[in-house]
Parts: structure tokens; sequence; C-alpha cells
């Protein structure tokens, strides 16, 4: 790693930062073509119900209606799905949830498409719907699918949980849970679609733009070449657009009109039809020894995946992983049941099991070190995973276990530092802190490649092709300033392109914490590469010896010591259509020798990271109302590539993680229908952030990383819910046990203590 840095570390401006804050950025919602089409959906009001006839003739022959489609349209693949192909595009027999599409209808207005939807009448037989995992499983459940309700199971054990409970002197047993939530980004899902020349452009807002294209020409039935999807500027995703529903249906609309076709989600129907983070049931069970050395962990979880699998499977994979959390626990044994329901679907969301898994571990280690007369910190130094210590996935943790002595240190520190603060009258105080970890990368035996593109342009400019997609995450800034400390060239000389399957590399998707990662070394081999082309072609372009040649910070070096911008030679390069791009392509390593293969596909995985947050909450016992007044996040990020995006990337995650611990619940309503906007669903605004904030940036460099870079972006909400719970409980002595800890639910718990 270099010594010192030009760019890495700095806070440089993103290029896309005026253009977001002025309003100038264009959104696909935004883009509009001459002639365009207007859709809206016919979504089931059911839960669950046979479709028995579907009446469009009078919505089809309205004023200004274009086209009304069904799933009988769809001239190919009718199902999509991520991992399990099971969730019509267009319902036609079934519907398995609220707010499930079922009729297309193409207008020339916006108005006139919702008229038409109106008139559409569909016959139904109502099922009795399932919405609690639990029941869905029981033996005489009615199936949601042909093949049942079960859509995976995990079940790992490690060492004998048995012999370890029967070593402990305390055995605490716990049931937690955690609610559904939706990503709430700022731009709901939308697309738009048109003919270009003999081929069909998507524009996207999408975590996947290359599998969207894939998905639409399987759809469609055209051949991939002729479906080119672009990539609009992105307002947020969270996991949640890793869903390809709509981009399918705009394109749909555009095959079957040959006319650009616009299709936007309004927030109701986001929150009816697109993926949410898991509710969660998680029984507990731990067993330490008198010293707090923790001898045993027994888990069974319950999730529910709602109508459609998603991603599902490996949410669960990935949450039975994480049970472990960041401690050595010699005897673990974890069940995940993955459950079909009538509720909505749940699929990615930022965290991927994780906060759900940590939300119960975090907790009942608290209870944990309070049967034992501990302190919290003392019972998790005591058990914190160490370079060398064996996860119960048989990984062997690498350095990264380095960070949380110091992490804890620092937690500590902070706890002892707010104790000194003065309590407003009325309130009660209590503090608490929870570990946090992540894991990188898709999983062992998931492709887990990425390509990107850097291009020296004709006037010594250098442009980035990433292939996997900016979110409003800062990927892009970091993207440039890595090649910008590869080359030596200043940040404001290096550009990136947004995604355009025809123009870009495949990158794959943008999620698992794995972007500044991947994308970072991907750059740095391109830009090496770049340079020993551009010293080839200098070689011949000034008949020097190409050994005697060499580059530095955007010059070549001739042999008398003088530098000539590269610039020079671009742009002769140019003059004669030559264009320097080199493309790398690199992979997530999962060592041959080192990573086990006896796991389900997706487990394990082999890097990690780690965090805490600390809180301190007042709680009015009269409303029962907590107050988050101060956190400390506390994060190792291996090298920070942009200081003002880190501190984002965690301010953001505070804001989630209260949100998850204190506001946020979809829930189905005395009404029989779901919770489907912000008037119901809470989600924190700036004024619920702690007015003090803390960030402490760990730095300790990841070896195969860029510059000793690796993730971040996930791990900064996971705590937040358990430090809450913990402080809650340090200050009236009362175990919330489940999300979101609202003040009916404090109040509840502390008048049954009383």
């Amino acid at each position: 790693m270099k010594a010192s840095m030009k760019t890495i570390g700095k806070s440089e401006i993103r290029k896309d930062s005026h253009d977001k804050v002025t309003g100038a950025a264009l959104y696909a919602a935004d883009l509009i073509h001459v002639g365009t089409g207007y859709g809206a959906l016919v979504r089931s009001p059911h839960h669950a119900a046979r479709i028995t006839h579907i009446q469009i003739d009078t919505a089809k022959s309205m004023p200004g209606v274009l086209t009304v489609l069904t799933g009988h349209d769809i001239p190919g693949i009718k199902t999509h799905g991520n991992l399990i192909p099971d969730q019509p595009i267009l319902a036609t027999s079934e519907v398995r949830h609220q707010g499930e599409p079922i009729v297309l209808v193409i207008a020339k207005t916006q108005m006139l498409a919702e008229q038409a939807c109106a008139a559409v009448v569909i016959d139904y037989d109502l099922l009795e719907p399932i919405f609690d995992p639990q029941l869905a499983l029981e033996k005489d459940s009615r199936k949601i699918h042909p093949n049942g309700n079960l859509v995976t199971r995990f079940d790992i054990e490690e060492g004998s949980v048995v012999n370890g409970l029967r070593e402990a002197d305390v055995i605490i047993e716990e049931v937690f849970s955690s609610p559904r939530v939706a990503p709430g980004y700022m731009e709901t899902e939308n697309s738009l679609a048109y003919w270009e020349d003999d081929h069909l452009a998507v524009w996207v807002s999408s975590q996947h733009p290359f599998v969207d294209r894939h998905v639409i020409s399987e759809t469609l039935r055209l051949p991939l070449e002729q479906v080119r999807v672009r990539s609009a500027v992105v307002g947020g995703a969270f996991g949640g657009k890793e869903d390809a529903q709509i981009p399918v249906l705009a394109a749909f609309g555009a095959w079957a009109t040959k006319s650009p076709v616009r299709l936007v989600n309004n927030r109701r129907e986001s929150f009816l039809a697109h993926p949410k983070r898991h509710p969660a049931k998680l029984r507990f069970k731990i067993g330490a020894r008198s010293d707090g050395m923790i001898t045993a962990l027994d888990a069974k979880v319950y999730l529910d995946t709602g109508a459609y699998a998603s991603l599902g499977p490996a949410v669960a994979g990935n949450l039975t992983e994480m049970v472990q959390g960041s401690y050595n626990i010699p005897n673990l044994h974890v069940e995940t049941l993955l459950a079909y329901t009538n509720s909505p679907i749940s699929g990615a969301m930022r965290g991927f099991g994780s906060p759900q898994a940590h939300f119960a571990l975090e907790c009942i280690l608290d209870m944990l070190a309070n049967k034992l007369q501990m302190s919290p910190l003392e019972l998790r130094r005591k058990n914190i995973l160490r370079p060398g210590s064996k996860m119960f996935t048989q990984v062997i943790m690498d350095d990264s276990a380095l960070a949380l002595p110091l992490i804890l240190d620092k937690a500590e520190e902070t706890i002892t530092r707010w104790r000194k603060k003065t309590t407003k009258p009325g309130k009660v105080v209590g503090y608490g802190m929870a570990l946090g970890s992540q894991p990188m990368g898709l999983g062992a035996g998931v492709p887990d490649d990425i390509t990107n593109r850097v291009v020296w342009q004709p006037d010594g400019s250098v442009m980035v092709y990433l292939g996997a997609d900016e979110l409003g995450q800062g990927l892009m800034a970091s993207a440039e300033q890595i090649t910008a400390e590869a080359l030596g060239l200043p940040f404001e000389k290096v550009f990136s392109k947004p995604i355009d399957t025809k123009l870009s590399p495949n990158g794959q998707v943008t999620c698992a914490s794995r972007m500044t990662y991947l994308v970072g070394k991907s750059l740095i081999q391109a830009s090496e590469t770049l340079v020993k082309r551009l010293l080839d072609h200098a070689s011949q372009m000034i008949d020097a010896p190409r050994k005697e040649l060499s580059y530095q910070d955007g010059m070549i070096i001739k042999p008398d010591g003088q530098k000539v911008p590269a610039s020079e030679f671009t742009g002769r390069l140019a003059e004669e259509n030559i264009v320097l791009s080199e493309d790398a392509t690199v992979s997530f390593p999962y060592p041959k020798e080192t990573t086990p293969t006896h796991l389900p596909i997706g487990i394990p995985h082999v890097m990690f990271y780690f965090g805490a947050h600390v809180v301190r909450v007042e709680i009015d016992l009269e409303l029962g109302k907590v107050l988050v007044t101060d956190i400390a996040a506390i994060h190792d990020v291996g090298r920070i590539i942009n200081r003002t995006g880190a501190e984002g990337q965690i301010e953001g995650g505070i804001a989630m993680g209260l949100g998850y611990a204190l506001y946020e619940e979809m829930f189905l309503k005395s009404s029989n229908s779901w919770v489907d906007g912000f008037t119901e669903y809470l989600i924190p605004t700036i004024k619920d952030m702690p007015l003090n904030r803390e960030i402490t940036f760990l730095e300790i460099p990841e070896a195969t990383g860029p510059y000793g870079a690796k993730g971040l972006g996930e791990v900064t909400l996971v705590p937040t819910a358990p430090a809450i719970a913990n402080a809650i409980s340090d200050a009236v002595g009362i175990r919330i046990t489940e999300a979101p800890m609202t003040p009916e639910r404090v109040l509840a718990a502390f008048n049954l203590k009383n």
C-alpha cells in the first residue's frame, strides 16, 4: 500500500451532487418520449384467492386506451424470481398477496389508464389467508404453492449444544420478534421502455440492470442483443430494487403497443408489492459458565418470506450465519425455517438477515450479563472472536477481528464519559451498546465476479465504465477516487458513466457490502494494465526503448528525465482511431484451501467487518416514549475512501436503525389491509436523530482490499436496535423483546413488571 495518498481518504465532492441538490438529476420517472403511453396496474384487493374470470373488454374499448394486457398475452416465460421462479409477472389463476398485479393497462394519459383499470372486472373465489409462518408450516395448513409452504430450511450445528448447555452454570431462553420493514426509498419503482431502431430500450431504477435485461429478454422472447437496459439516477434501493417486476411490465407494454410506455408505482403500490425486510421470530437459548464464558447457543428462527421467495433463501442463509455475531461460541446450533405466507413479499434489505439475528443475540447477551452480575462489556470482551478463532461454519477468522477489542475500548470510554451528563427532570436515563458484524460478498459457491472498464480520453482525462449500479450510496465517487489514485491523477480528471448494457461491462448486482472492495480491485488492475499499454504506445511514438520509459502522475517520463503529459499520446492515438481502454474482471476470494465446502450454497462467507453503536436514552415513563439523545458509532472500515461518504453511510444507517428500533412496522390493520403509506408507517426524520452523534473510524487495512478498504454500508444499522433495547433495560429494568419498541410496548412491559 502506498505510504501517502493523493485522494484516498479525502472528502472529495461527488460529481453528481450539484444535479441532485438542485433537482436537475434525471430519474427514470422524469424521462418522457413523444407519444408515451402511461401504464397502470389492476392489483388484487385480496390476500389469497383463485381468479375465476377476468373481463377486460369494457376497459379495452374506452377512449384513449392503447391496450389492456393479462398474463396470457406474455409471449415468453410468465414467471420470474431472483432465486426461485415462483412469481407470475401478471397473475392468471391465483393471487397470493394483496396488491399482486393482474392486468396491465396502457393509455394516452395516466388518468385514462387508471379509469380503465377501474373498468376491469375480476371474479375471485376467496381463500383463507395465512400470515403466520409457524402456522404455514403446520402439517394441515393450506399449500400456498404446489410444493408446500417451506421454502428453505437451514440446520447447522458445530460442537454439541446439549453438552454445552450441560456445562453451563447459567441458562437463559427468550423469544425475540422483529418487524416487517419497508425500504422507504424516496424514489418508488419505475421504468420507461420504448423501441429504438431494432431493439427495445428500457430505462430502469435498479440494482441489477443486466439481470433486468435477461428477464425482459426471456419474458418477451427477444434475443438478448435486442434488449438495451440503461440506468437512470437511482433514488435509493437498500435491496428493494433487486426486483425486476416494473421494468419487465414496462417493457411488456412497449412491446405490445410498439410505443413508449412509462410505468411508475405510487407509494401504496410500493408498500404492497415490493420486497420488505423479513419479519422474524427468534428463539434463543444461551448458556455460560459463572466466569462469563459462553458454552452454547441454540437458535430456532422463523422467517416470513411472504407470497413469493424473492431473495428469501439467501437472507435465511445469511441470518443463519450471523447468529454467531462477533463471538466465539464453541457449541452452536441454528435452525432457520423460511416459509411462504400470504403476507407482502420479503426479500433483500440492508443487512440481509443480520439485523434480525443481532437484535436477538445482542439483547440476550445483556440479559446473560445481568444474570451473571457482570458488565455487558466485560462479558463481550471474554467472548469476542480473535484472529484464528474458528467460527461455527468452520471458517477461521482473520485479522478483521483485531478491530473488536478496540471497538469495545472505545465503547467503554464513551459510556463512562456520558454517565457524567445531567438528566432532564422527569426522565429516566439508560446506556446501552451492541456489537454488529456483517459478511462481505455473495457467499461461497455463488458466482461473484465484477467487471469494470477504464478508458483514457484524448484530453488526458479518464472515463470509468462501471459494471454495477450507483444507487445513491457514492459508488461512483469511490470508483473515481480509486482510479485517480491508481493513475496519479487529480480527482477532477476522472469521471464515471452510468450503466448501459450496450456499452458497459457486466458487473452483476450492487449488493452484499462488496462494491468498494470489488470495484476498487478491478479498477486498480485495469489502471495498471492501461499504464503499461500507454507506455507501449509511447515507446513506438517517440522511438524510445520501452524499458527506459516510466509513468508517474499523468506524465510519461522519457530517458532524459523530461516529462510529457499523457494527453500528448492519448490525443495522437485518438487521431489514429486508437482508444486506450482496459477491462478488468475480479472475483471475490474464496480460497479453496481454507473455504469449507460442507455447507449449502451461499454459506459460508469468509470476510467480515465489525462495528458497534453506543446509545444514551431518556425515557418518559408516563408516555412510554424513548428518546435517543446520544449515539456513538464505532466502525472498522479497513481504509476510508471518501470520508464524507463514509460518514453519510453511518448517519444513514443510524437513521434506519432508529426506525427499525422505535417506529417502523408494516402490520395488518383491523380493516384487513396492510399499512401502505407514511401516514401510518412512521419513519424517523432529521428531528428524530440524536443531537449528539459521534463517529469513530478504525482503519485496520484489509490486506486484499483496494488500498486496504472493505465494506461499510450494511453494518451501520445492525447494532442500533439492540443497543437501544439494552439502554431501555439499563434505564428501567425491563426487557423489550419485540421491535419496534413503541411507547405502547414500553408502557405495557413497565406496567407488567410493576
